[in-house]
């Protein structure tokens, strides 16, 4: 007997305080799935403009890959990045901030962000990051569907 994994839409989290910054993400990753050869290619995004939209939205939507700038105006994305990793540890972070200050690259890693990105940000930098998230999630146990039935 065979079985078929299940391969559902990836949930992705744009938050940052500009609307144009989640615009010019949400765009340069729907450029970069159409064209580049990774696993998965279908999303549905999430946008949160500050640090209380943006746990509410991580805690029912459990996205797989969240864009969390540092600097919120509610908040501290470094605060919330360590509520994400208790609420779903294994969700793929990558902080966004114009500020890359070794220190807070530092406690970003030490936080459990997987990757981190500076301010202004190019197609380059977002594929990179998109790569190292494709290896991660190929290296996670698999979901398992009913039981495919083969015809004689």
């Amino acid at each position: 007997m065979q079985t078929k994994v299940k391969v559902r839409e990836q949930k992705i989290l744009l938050v940052d305080d500009l609307e144009y910054n989640r615009q010019l993400l949400r765009n340069n990753l729907t450029a970069l799935f159409s064209k580049e050869k990774l696993r998965y290619r279908a999303f549905n995004y999430f946008q949160a403009h500050n640090a209380s939209t943006a746990l509410l939205t991580f805690s029912q939507q459990l996205p797989e890959l969240v864009f969390l700038d540092i600097e919120l105006p509610d908040g501290s994305g470094l605060e919330l990045l360590k509520r994400f990793k208790e609420l779903k540890p294994e969700c793929f972070v990558v902080m966004v901030s114009g500020v890359s200050t070794l220190e807070n690259v530092k406690t970003s890693i030490a936080s459990g962000a997987a990757s981190f990105i500076v301010k202004p940000f190019t197609g380059d930098k977002i594929l990179a990051v998109l790569k190292q998230f494709d290896r991660y999630y190929n290296k996670l146990p698999k979901v398992i569907e009913e039981p495919l039935i083969q015809k004689p």
